[in-house]
């Protein structure tokens, strides 16, 4: 006769399997997914502030680069023809011309260039302050001079 203990019912077994080990195996799994859910829901708001800083970075520095463009051919021009006064010109985000300063909108580059002689005893000093705006905040600004000798100020030869 075969001892009862070498020989367990079937059922046995599998009720066995099934006993209190086997919830708390299965609840360690739910609870370890939740912690892994929670990580990565983290990692997921974190990389999204990273990505829309860094966006955020990417718009403004393309603005400056434009404005900084700008300024410089509003430079060179009045390198070329110092004109006393004030001027401003409107552009549009990808720095094409629209024309007067009337014609700015949302978006649009204000360059406004402010240029005050100052005489000198053999010719005119210009001094140039050129700022570029968008949506009413300055964005660049560009300090610069020219000195025309007597004559030459109205499209010639700059000493």
């Amino acid at each position: 006769e075969v001892p009862s203990m070498a020989r367990k019912p079937a059922e046995t077994l599998l009720a066995a399997r099934r006993g209190p080990d086997a919830t708390w195996h299965g609840t360690a799994f739910v609870v370890e997914a939740l912690v892994l859910l929670a990580f990565l829901a983290f990692a997921l708001a974190m990389f999204m502030q990273l990505f829309g800083a860094a966006h955020n970075r990417g718009v403004e520095e393309r603005q400056l680069t434009q404005a900084v463009l700008l300024a410089s051919n509003a430079a060179e021009e009045f390198a070329a023809m110092p004109l006393a006064g004030t001027q401003s010109e409107a552009f549009d985000g990808d720095g094409d011309a629209l024309g007067a300063a009337a014609d700015a909108g949302e978006g649009d580059y204000l360059v406004t260039r402010e240029v005050v002689p100052e005489p000198t005893e053999g010719g005119t000093l210009y001094h140039a302050s050129i700022a570029v705006s968008r949506d009413g905040e300055v964005v660049y600004e560009l300090e610069t001079a020219r000195y025309a000798s007597d004559g030459a100020a109205e499209g010639g030869d700059a000493a």
